[in-house]
């Protein structure tokens, strides 16, 4: 991979182009710096809002007109918004590339916002929140961050059926013109493409940047400085939900790669130790996963099983021996090859997907506030040494302890 071209133009975008002569086809991502995090308790859900409604119609496009183009030619068209993002992305073939950047800039730069439009998306969202609120994977996550991160990264990203039902189209009015402005936005391109014709297109977006002085920074929750246990129940469950989670290194750490393999030899995979430990060797999970969350000044690391209630004492005590075990040397060792391997083979093969590298690409960016390319990644954890990941797992077996339960209401 080379990286050809990184440019803050005039209107404000910062533009990260990824030559990629081999292939026949580009992703292209607008990454808007506004997420659930930048709402309140009056707005929440406003941004994923936002990101439904846009498809509804531009100041050009009709629904149609936004998607059609894109998929009828196999192309992908789609968003999502997380708690720090919106992010907005196309993968398309080479053909289509000056439609595609045409479609996605007016969708965040020129949307309609029809107030019958709002009305229907906020319909759809309702229907969204409660699905989730029947899942039981997503209640026992959202009970943990609601009783361990601080109000901004607690909240859902859906937001809640209160807030949303009184969103109107002034609020979202307001809250697109503090946060859609070229400034505050992100364009990563990989694959072939035109550089020229490309940042020619990109240069010609409207620029509001004399509304709009800074460039946001995005933000990192604050995590609660002591043991937290949730429990709860809930009806037609047959299984129990844990999630475990232990204050981690920050993405802006030094630790954060050696934490990255940590987590991939603990949850990922069937190989793992989590898996082989606890679901091969002793039968105590049906599903058992590790995920590191990190943050520029803060992280978690996040452990997730299903098993039933008359096993959970026992898997409890099996998870500590875990943690013990795996800040022993000798112990660990082949757990620490399968980790770094596994995490580099990953990497390697997300290269061959433009997507999957523009979203890389952009999370490192934002993050980081300049460019790493992807073979710099990887150099990192090539670099990572089994010491710093047995320091890291001691640190974390000695922070506080987070833990999520839902049990079936009998």
């Amino acid at each position: 991979m080379s990286l050809n071209k990184h440019e803050r133009l005039n209107n404000g975008i910062d533009a990260i182009l990824v030559q990629r002569e081999s292939m026949l086809s580009a992703s292209i991502l607008f990454g808007v710096k506004a997420g659930s995090a930048m709402e309140n308790e009056t707005n929440a859900g406003i941004s994923h809002l936002i990101e439904h409604s846009v498809f509804r119609g531009t100041k050009r496009r009709d629904s149609i007109q936004i998607k059609n183009p894109i998929e009828e030619v196999g192309g992908e068209l789609n968003a999502f918004t997380s708690k720090n993002f919106t992010v907005y992305f196309s993968k398309i073939p080479t053909m289509k590339i000056s439609e595609a950047i045409d479609i996605l800039s007016e969708l965040v730069f020129e949307p309609n916002f029809k107030p019958e439009d709002i009305e229907r998306e906020k319909s759809i969202i309702l229907e969204e929140i409660a699905s989730y609120e029947d899942d039981p994977g997503s209640i026992v996550m959202e009970n943990l961050y609601q009783n361990i991160y601080d109000e901004d990264f607690a909240r859902p990203v859906l937001g809640y059926k209160e807030t949303i039902t009184n969103i109107n189209y002034d609020m979202i009015m307001e809250y697109y013109g503090k946060f859609y402005n070229p400034l505050n936005v992100d364009v990563v391109i990989v694959g072939k493409f035109d550089e020229d014709k490309v940042l020619s297109q990109l240069k010609s977006i409207n620029s509001k940047k004399d509304h709009f002085t800074f460039k946001r920074k995005i933000k990192s929750p604050k995590i609660k400085n002591e043991n937290v246990k949730i429990e709860r129940t809930k009806k037609d469950l047959s299984s129990s939900y844990m999630v475990q989670g232990f204050e981690a290194p920050p993405k802006l750490s030094k630790d954060y790669y050696a934490t990255l393999v940590l987590n991939t030899f603990l949850g990922s995979g069937m190989s793992s130790l989590l898996f082989s430990k606890l679901r091969e060797e002793n039968a105590l999970v049906y599903e058992v996963a590790s995920h590191y969350e990190a943050y520029p000044l803060s992280g978690l690391l996040l452990f997730f099983t299903l098993s039933s209630n008359e096993k959970l004492p026992v898997l409890k005590d099996k998870f500590q021996e875990i943690i013990e075990m795996i800040q022993n040397y000798d112990e660990v060792t082949k757990w620490f090859n399968y980790g770094k391997n596994r995490l580099i083979g990953q990497l390697t093969l997300s290269m061959e997907n433009n997507l999957s590298l523009a979203l890389t690409t952009f999370d490192l960016y934002v993050n980081y506030d300049k460019i790493i390319t992807m073979e710099e990644f990887i150099d990192r954890i090539e670099n990572v040494n089994i010491e710093d990941v047995i320091r890291i797992a001691k640190d974390i077996s000695q922070s506080n302890r987070y833990i999520s339960l839902l049990y079936p209401d009998k």
